[in-house]
């Protein structure tokens, strides 16, 4: 059987069951006498072992089996877990995520594990030689019930009756169906996973013997049986179990031909009545299905909707023009209608960032060690969900964050001790949903920011002129640790102080249309801030027009608009500005400061009779002086492309109703364009 048409689902699967047991092996430790958290850590390594060996990845399939032994005499209680069997166990999980990073490519799983096989084998050596399957007679599974002692003799509970009865009626088949395995079988838990996954295909398992947990432990011999309801025919049946390797024979029977099948009382008794009995029998419970869809036709569905949003644009152009009431109803309905398709097709390619997060336990413990320090991480808001592009790319500058603050922000246990603090840091990691935008925080108890050390190193590395450092205030300070370049460590190490620093988180949290803050008090701690939109690819916008151009400008930037003869504006040297909120905002003229050229036909706007636009990006303001508001839209980002990479003054263009392009004013660079033009001017 070709297995490589699942090898996306394995895939997706095992990362699945690799983040549970990076998460569940954190709190092994302390929770060691918990049965639920050593079940779901033994589960997902007996189910990575058998889906492994299905997939022919034989590796990585000896390697979970050595833990899986391990999480067993964890759950046999005859081995307890400490610092030593932890970090062995970490150190396998990188091996298997390693592999499967290596499968994803294109490679295999072939890694040399024969250290940490020994090492998993010498955690077990401890218990005399009592491996999870040197059990004693009476521990080991009743073995009466497999092969054909099973066959001889099924018992139905009142509900599997019903269920195999209402089948009959529909004109379904019900077969007793005797799978054996071959003698020199190795993965037989693997063998007995295809075979169900084959008959599940046909139809409906009913029941097994020996149990699913059975079969999990590969406690049977050779021999499983299957009941198996199906409108499909004998031969279909055996045609798709004999498919599968290393099946020697499949036995079927109709169930109408067991006279021996009695049913006995269920256990629980609930609504519905059995034909049979005539007593009431659990009726089973709806469960969501989902499916996964692979991200390559999620982007092109959006894509596909992104064109339809330009032409919705244009059909709402038209329907104005001509004033046809039956037509503006049906723009109405198709507004309404598109707008919830936006939503939901939006909504399909969020994710919560908790699988970002998760990485983070793990890495916080290696430098807690190689740091020497004490810390704790407190992770909250995990389920908070943000656009699939976003999370690809949030986690390396969450990264080099909390490196940072493990690194110069949380003090050494003893100095701490010192200071009157608990010697172990705590570092919180946050995330939560405030309007159209996600907030990040990473917040630290440790020593703080040293003010005036960040600033002397600024000055000292030309970042700031020393005219102008006392003018600064905290938060812009705290900022120059974003420079280029910038560091305060005294020496370099591998974790920070290397000249690849905060800049690079910046510039990555800027190409995803975001900010980043930082809040400090010596001595207390610092918290880094980030504020990301919940999806880059279409937003609502302002349409201005300047001249004969029109630009787009994203709502979330905008504070207020307000018409030219309501404000005040003066000159202050070579800068006008106007007053608002007991401040001076700096006003520039779009006009002038994109060039944009005077046509004759527009002629010159008359006075007071333009508009201001009040922008944003961060705690700083600025006022655009435009021709005309032309209202606001969703519109569809799309990129400037290489060629014009270099123009820094835009972040984007989206095409109009009437097809022309309009280019997306970036309001960072505009605000920060003006912040550079009046330091060059002070000084």
């Amino acid at each position: 059987m070709d297995m490589s048409q699942y090898l996306g689902v394995f895939i997706d699967e095992a990362r699945e069951h690799l983040q549970n047991l990076d998460e569940k092996l954190s709190e092994l430790l302390e929770h060691q006498n918990d049965p639920e958290l050593i079940n779901s850590i033994f589960r997902s390594a007996h189910t990575l072992k058998g889906s492994s060996g299905q997939m022919g990845f034989s590796t990585m399939m000896e390697l979970t089996h050595s833990m899986e032994n391990v999480f067993d005499a964890l759950r046999q209680k005859k081995a307890a877990a400490d610092q030593t069997m932890v970090d062995v166990l970490y150190e396998a999980l990188d091996l298997l995520e390693g592999m499967v990073d290596s499968v994803e490519k294109g490679g295999d799983d072939k890694k040399d594990t024969s250290a940490i096989v020994k090492k998993l084998q010498a955690l077990l050596n401890g218990r005399n030689g009592d491996t999870p399957d040197s059990r004693a007679p009476e521990e080991q599974p009743d073995k009466a019930e497999n092969g054909n002692a099973a066959a001889s003799k099924l018992t139905f509970t009142d509900y599997e009756q019903a269920v195999i009865e209402q089948a009959l009626a529909q004109h379904q088949h019900t077969f007793i169906t005797e799978v054996i395995l071959r003698k020199d079988c190795v993965l037989k838990a693997a063998r007995a996973l295809m075979v169900s996954n084959a008959l599940e295909e046909l139809g409906t398992i009913i029941k097994s013997k020996p149990s699913t947990e059975a079969i999990e432990k590969e406690a049977f011999e050779s021999s499983i049986i299957y009941v198996v309801v199906t409108d499909q025919n004998a031969d279909a049946v055996k045609r798709a179990v004999l498919g599968i390797s290393e099946i020697e024979d499949i036995r079927l029977t109709p169930y109408e031909s067991q006279l021996s099948a009695e049913p006995v009382p269920s256990a629980t008794a609930a609504s519905g009545n059995s034909a049979a009995t005539g007593t009431r029998v659990e009726k089973p419970k709806k469960i969501a299905k989902t499916i996964r869809v692979n991200l390559d036709r999620l982007d092109r569905l959006l894509n596909l909707f992104e064109e339809m949003i330009i032409d919705r644009s244009r059909i709402e152009k038209i329907s104005s023009a001509l004033d046809n009431p039956e037509l503006t109803d049906s723009v109405d309905v198709l507004k309404r209608v598109s707008g919830q398709l936006q939503e939901t097709i939006l909504n399909l390619r969020m994710e919560p960032v908790e699988q970002v997060f998760n990485r983070f336990p793990r890495m916080v413990r290696s430098l807690s060690r190689k740091l020497n320090k004490k810390v704790r991480l407190e992770i909250s808001g995990a389920e908070t969900e943000l656009d699939r592009t976003v999370i690809d790319e949030i986690g390396d500058p969450l990264m080099h964050m909390i490196r940072n603050s493990m690194d110069h922000g949380i003090e050494h246990p003893d100095v701490r001790r010192k200071a009157g603090k608990d010697p172990e840091g705590t570092l919180n990691l946050r995330a939560y949903h405030s309007g159209n935008h996600v907030y990040i925080e990473i917040e630290d108890d440790g020593a703080g920011i040293n003010r005036e050390k960040v600033l002397a190193k600024a000055v000292e590395k030309g970042v700031v002129a020393a005219d102008q450092a006392s003018e600064l205030t905290d938060k812009e300070i705290y900022h120059l640790l974003f420079a280029s370049g910038f560091s305060t460590a005294d020496k370099i190490s591998d974790i920070s102080g290397r000249g690849v620093g905060l800049d690079v988180v910046e510039s990555k949290i800027r190409s995803l249309s975001g900010t980043v803050s930082v809040t400090s008090a010596e001595g207390e701690g610092s918290k880094f801030t980030i504020k990301l939109p919940l999806t880059l690819s279409i937003i609502n916008a302002m349409l201005i027009r300047t001249g004969n151009e029109t630009y787009a400008i994203p709502m979330s930037s905008i504070v207020e608009t307000a018409l030219e003869r309501q404000t005040r504006i003066q000159s202050v040297g070579r800068q006008q500005v106007m007053h608002y909120q007991d401040h001076y905002i700096p006003v520039i003229d779009l006009k002038d400061y994109l060039q944009v050229p005077v046509c004759a036909d527009s002629g010159k706007p008359v006075a007071g009779s333009r508009s201001i636009v009040l922008i944003r990006h961060g705690d700083k303001h600025i006022a655009l002086l435009v021709d005309l508001l032309a209202g606001y839209q969703d519109i569809v980002i799309k990129p400037l492309g290489d060629y014009l990479s270099h123009v820094h003054k835009f972040s984007g263009a989206t095409i109009l109703g009437d097809g022309k392009v309009a280019l997306i004013l970036d309001c960072q660079e505009l605000v920060e364009t003006q912040k550079r033009n009046a330091s060059a001017q002070n000084a």
